[in-house]
């Protein structure tokens, strides 16, 4: 059995992220879903898990999950390291960065990557669409896919991107690099059911995990994914 912890739902599941954990549990029967709310010791503190997922929240509960996390920063930067499989999507990947600025208020966060996320509350939210390639380490390319609706951008490096963006934005307007890839880490700042817009990506995390890669309405799945890449590189290219 393989364990998968999805992380404070009750904040985490503004575009129905929490579906991901769901989509993959559904895929295969040897995957255990672990639900941990905001006031239970994440599993992954003192037992091994397969896999962590967090998705979006809303602004006002980011600090909040950074604080709950943080007691934590040294375990999850050891399970990065050993390459345990981590999902961040939407606005969990600043969680991971440097810290958060907004307005005059600097928002420490958990300094595991090294960039800075900046909000821009009051201006109009950015909402855009991205296709672009992810290269795994050991040779697999995968087209992916993703929608994003955000009030912040983030600032640095970026020498770990996860996605080399062919149509949109990466972290910010002004560079092509999407999100972070570090082992077996993987966040974006697209938003939602993010392995059902992705299925060849979320074949590819079920072989991580070492199980057969068949998915939920595989063929239905993959012919809408491969619909919405051409008619986004049709439309948006």
């Amino acid at each position: 059995m393989k364990t998968l912890e999805l992380l404070y739902p009750e904040y985490c599941n503004i575009f129905g992220e929490s579906y991901n954990a769901e989509y993959l549990s559904r895929c295969n029967s040897e995957i255990k879903v672990i639900s941990t709310d905001n006031t239970s010791v994440p599993a992954f503190v003192k037992d091994d898990v397969d896999m962590i997922y967090l998705g979006c929240s809303p602004e006002r509960k980011q600090e909040q999950i950074i604080e709950l996390l943080k007691p934590h920063r040294e375990r999850i930067s050891e399970l990065i390291d050993k390459g345990t499989i981590v999902l961040a999507t939407g606005n969990a990947i600043e969680i991971f960065g440097r810290e958060i600025k907004d307005g005059d208020r600097v928002i420490p966060a958990l300094g595991i990557f090294d960039f800075t996320s900046v909000r821009y509350m009051e201006e109009d939210r950015h909402n855009s669409q991205y296709v672009g390639l992810f290269k795994a380490k050991d040779g697999t390319e995968i087209t992916m896919l993703g929608h994003r609706s955000q009030f912040s951008f983030a600032y640095g490096d970026f020498d770990e991107p996860f996605i080399d963006i062919e149509i949109g934005i990466g972290m910010n307007p002004d560079t092509k690099r999407e999100g972070l890839y570090r082992n077996n880490f993987f966040a974006t700042y697209s938003l939602g059911p993010y392995l059902i817009m992705n299925p060849l990506f979320t074949k590819y995390l079920l072989r991580l995990l070492g199980l057969d890669d068949t998915l939920l309405f595989e063929k239905e799945i993959i012919e809408a994914y491969e619909y919405r890449r051409d008619e986004l590189r049709r439309n948006l290219g």
